[in-house]
């Protein structure tokens, strides 16, 4: 395999990872009992987007 074709691997399974995290984040967002539990999934879910890009750019 080429290190290129490892580093997009790499950038792939860390960006389905985190999108993961944030469907979780947005499950919690929404089904939350009270306001905090909503905002802590909020912040989860995009923290998580934002990692989940960056992992598509910075391994493509």
């Amino acid at each position: 395999m080429s290190e290129g074709a490892i580093g997009s691997d790499v950038g792939l399974g860390v960006g389905l990872a985190a999108a993961a995290i944030v469907a979780i984040g947005a499950v919690v967002m929404f089904a939350g009992p009270s306001q905090i539990v909503t905002a802590g999934g909020f912040g989860v879910a995009m923290i998580a987007a934002i990692l989940s890009v960056s992992a598509f750019h910075l391994f493509e």
